[in-house]
């Protein structure tokens, strides 16, 4: 990773990153201007395809209370399936992160890497899986037994934009994503903690406040990524984490 494009990751890596939690939300409810639309119909496009592909699912399970291993596997697959789909949710937050331009069907823009992406999928859904009963070994009640899924979550967020923007192999991304977030796991959880808490406002509201809050976390996790990696070509990545976290644009097209 001695290359210019690595050269944010590896002081991340090396010396941590700062960020500040006040200064990355200012910033995302500033490029979510002129942007929400098409990551919306985004997301819309993403739960859609993956409401039908569990749809299937439950259609091949029927009504057994007892879910068999080839129902599991198909559930496996189905996250593998989607995972080009995700990432490129990831990705729009990277580009409107760094003002390239982004369109409501990118989501399709990333099957041609879905191979190392499932294989990702693949990683992190077992990973998550052993750590899905901890909480019950921890004595947590059933609400937060899954308490450390949603941390291992937040750790490897990192995963998909390494592998699309950085090249990285799917192990090393998810290496490198668990590093990162063990230098600044704190504010990583704190700023998840409050879009959670904006999510749940959001419900309240009917659904309403979904419209900004959905491409407000998608924008704030693009943010992170510039942040703590760097995003190649692209001229904020080169400036300082504060420069860019700081800089006031009042026009961003998309």
């Amino acid at each position: 990773m001695n290359e210019p494009r690595f050269a944010r990751l590896q002081q991340s890596l090396q010396q941590g990153f700062t960020l500040a939690p006040k200064a990355v939300f200012q910033e995302a409810w500033q490029r979510i201007h002129g942007a929400k639309m098409p990551i919306l119909l985004a997301a819309i496009g993403v739960v859609g395809c993956w409401l039908v592909l569990n749809q299937l699912l439950v259609s091949v399970a029927g009504e057994e209370e007892q879910v068999s291993w080839g129902v599991s596997l198909l559930g496996l697959g189905i996250s593998m399936i989607m995972a080009p789909m995700s990432a490129a949710l990831d990705m729009m937050g990277v580009f409107r992160a760094v003002d390239r331009p982004i369109r409501s069907n990118q989501i399709f823009d990333y099957f041609r890497f879905i191979l190392p992406l499932a294989v990702a999928s693949l990683l992190m859904g077992i990973i998550s899986s052993l750590f899905m009963p901890l909480g019950q070994m921890l004595g947590l009640p059933p609400v937060l037994s899954i308490l450390p899924t949603l941390v291992l979550s937040v750790a490897l967020m990192f995963t998909f934009p390494l592998i699309l923007d950085k090249g990285m192999t799917p192990i090393q991304a998810i290496t490198t994503s668990l590093r990162l977030f063990a230098k600044q796991w704190m504010l990583l959880l704190s700023i998840h903690l409050l879009m959670l808490l904006l999510f749940m406002g959001a419900i309240f509201t009917l659904g309403v406040g979904l419209i900004w809050v959905i491409p407000l976390y998608v924008v704030v996790k693009g943010i992170l990524y510039r942040e703590a990696c760097g995003v190649e070509g692209s001229n904020v990545a080169a400036s300082g984490p504060s420069s860019s976290l700081n800089s006031s644009k009042d026009h961003f097209e998309a």
